[in-house]
């Protein structure tokens, strides 16, 4: 199999779409469909791990704090459409978030 040596710039890239790919369970895919070697794919494979890993890489108050803006537009646009169950959903989810409840 021949190997394709990218730009600095494809590289970043596949390895922003390798990432998703892990996210959604797929891992040969960069050997199958860009023609490059197993070492390619290793790297590409740490890269995005790193990228999936710096995602997620906040502290728990921010993450929280994230959740609980999620939970009150969502609560907010539903209110809006009428969909009041749902809105009902986002308030108790944002009870958990904050621990007013369990």
């Amino acid at each position: 199999m021949a190997t394709h040596r990218g730009t600095k710039a494809e590289t970043e890239l596949r390895a922003q779409r390798f990432a998703r790919i892990i996210a959604n369970g797929g891992v040969r895919f960069a050997a199958e469909n860009w023609g490059v070697g197993e070492r390619s794919v290793d790297k590409y494979l740490q890269m995005a791990r790193d990228i999936l890993r710096a995602d997620w890489d906040i502290e728990r108050p921010q993450m929280i704090a994230d959740l609980l803006s999620q939970c009150s537009t969502l609560q907010l646009e539903a209110r809006r459409a009428g969909q009041y169950h749902i809105a009902l959903g986002a308030i108790n989810t944002a009870a958990k978030l904050a621990q007013l409840c369990s």
